[in-house]
């Protein structure tokens, strides 16, 4: 289970986080945490809370979910958890998450709580 002081990765401290993007963080973390535990898989966090100059340094989008605290990156180095997510979309719905389409995030996965038009998305 990936802890709030994990997610928001130290950044916190000098980009303070908003009581909306905190509410943010633990709905995220809640739905992420549950999800992996159903699918019996123990996380392991690549990217959390971005403060702006840190989402631009890491090449992510000017709206990004991470940004809002919305947003999660989960190493996948094989593929395999991308895959287990992608059988597993009716449980994603269940909990209001969003992945971005693994062909374009390799070595990671992205979940979100923020909406989008499809269950799976493309990043553009």
């Amino acid at each position: 289970m990936i802890k709030l002081s994990d997610y928001l990765m130290g950044r916190e401290k000098l980009y303070p986080v908003t009581k909306g993007q905190l509410e943010s963080a633990c709905d995220l973390l809640a739905a992420v945490g549950f999800l992996f535990g159903k699918l019996g898989i123990n996380p392991i966090l690549s990217s959390g809370y971005r403060p702006a100059h840190f989402n631009k340094a890491a090449g992510g989008s000017a709206r990004s979910g991470h940004l809002t605290c919305e947003a999660i990156d989960i190493r996948d180095t094989d593929g395999s958890i991308a895959k287990l997510l992608l059988d597993n979309l009716e449980l994603l719905e269940r909990l209001g998450l969003y992945l971005e389409d693994p062909s374009y995030t390799i070595g990671w996965v992205h979940l979100q709580t923020r909406p989008t038009l499809r269950r799976v998305f493309k990043p553009y």
